[in-house]
């Protein structure tokens, strides 16, 4: 099987002793109950992959358009989700309806995790892009505010990409290289080295290195 992906989800962090004896901070994922629900081919579909459906519901809850390609696969589960993992080989010893497990990703050494931040909603520029305060003293009446636009007379506009008040966070990041140290296949949890995008029970998607 040439398909080494998985969705997961964030249980938190804690700390372990790795290969070395040192201890690290690790982040815990939880692998979901996921099915294959359709594989992909070059010839049919023009580039080869897997979909993997997750976050199972009640079928009321679904979509027609889901429950309708949900029945036709008959995976057994009603998922209200749905992820493709491209591969570069087309897919071999996978069929619609298999499981994915923990197990998937024994062997791998480092892994790339994808996931969206946590959303802090509108923020100002100095807790944003962490450009300087104003004098804090004296009645100066500016502190945290964002600085000066203009340009003068030339070009006389503001430039774009000009650091400004707004969203902050909520945007889809990955993490590359992380260090898998641990594939616990009965508990179906994987533990790696360090941070990854997002809150506590955050969906994240899991796939090998590709700098590893």
């Amino acid at each position: 099987m040439n398909v080494k992906a998985l969705v997961a989800k964030k249980i938190g962090m804690t700390r372990m002793m790795d290969t070395e004896g040192q201890m690290v901070a690790v982040t815990l994922l939880q692998i979901e109950d996921q099915k294959v629900t359709k594989v992909l081919n070059a010839e049919r579909d023009g580039y080869n992959a897997v979909q993997v459906g997750y976050f199972p519901k009640r079928e009321n809850r679904l979509t027609k358009a889901d429950v309708s390609r949900l029945r036709k696969v008959n995976v057994g589960e009603n998922f209200a989700r749905f992820k493709e993992f491209r591969v570069e080989k087309p897919v071999d010893g996978l069929e619609t309806g298999a499981a994915l497990t923990a197990a998937v990703l024994e062997g791998v050494t480092a892994v790339d995790i994808t996931g969206f931040t946590k959303g802090r909603g509108f923020t100002g520029s100095v807790k944003r892009w962490n450009v300087a305060c104003g004098r804090m003293t004296h009645g100066s009446r500016f502190h945290r505010r964002p600085g000066s636009l203009g340009t003068r007379t030339t070009p006389g506009r503001v430039f774009k990409n000009k650091p400004q008040p707004g969203q902050y966070g909520n945007e889809q990041r990955t993490i590359q290289n992380l260090r898998v140290l641990d594939v616990d296949t009965t508990n179906n949890v994987i533990a790696v080295c360090g941070s990854v995008p997002g809150h506590a029970n955050n969906y994240l998607f899991v796939k090998p290195s590709i700098k590893a």
